[in-house]
């Protein structure tokens, strides 16, 4: 009897939408979605990212095209006056909202184990090489997928043993979709 493939993708959406953002490129999530059911047999997909009030329209988006958002709680770290040492000039640096969700995709990939047979990782971040290496060693890990080649970690390209794609490479694939 034929067992349907039942994938999950984890995403670590800060990493996504910024490298993006920097890159001046629109992410299409609907074609990206397409991509990955298509290509990767995904059932479900997760997309981890702080909780900012004024973005909910675009979670909305999100979830509507079939992703399910996992929020955190973002810290706000407010910019300190700086006084330039040759100008004298003061200036005040910018707030940044912080969120890491690294943990938290960590955990939902590890508690749900038993409910997907293979794992993708959309990330170009080093510090899920271990996770990476442990999904590997049970044959849990499908592949990686890091959103630009050029700001991928080392660590995360050795970690994956060549089950990695760059997105920023497979962009024009995924218009197809």
């Amino acid at each position: 009897m034929y067992t349907p493939i039942n994938n999950y993708v984890f995403i670590d959406g800060n990493n996504l939408r910024l490298t993006y953002l920097n890159l001046k490129i629109e992410f299409k999530y609907d074609k990206f979605m397409s991509y990955l059911k298509k290509n990767y047999n995904v059932c479900v997909a997760y997309y981890f990212i702080g909780y900012i009030e004024r973005c909910k329209d675009d979670y909305d988006k999100l979830t509507a095209l079939g992703y399910t958002m996992k929020h955190r709680d973002i810290s706000i770290q407010h910019g300190k006056s700086v006084t330039c040492p040759k100008c004298c000039q003061t200036y005040q640096e910018r707030t940044k909202i912080k969120c890491d969700c690294d943990a938290d995709i960590v955990l939902q990939i590890m508690s749900e184990i038993s409910k997907y047979d293979k794992a993708i990782i959309v990330s170009s971040d080093g510090d899920f090489d271990n996770t990476i290496k442990q999904l590997l060693l049970i044959d849990k890990l499908h592949m990686v997928l890091a959103p630009c080649k050029k700001g991928c970690s080392d660590l995360l390209v050795r970690a994956a043993r060549g089950r990695i794609a760059f997105l920023d490479e497979l962009l024009g694939e995924m218009e197809k979709y």
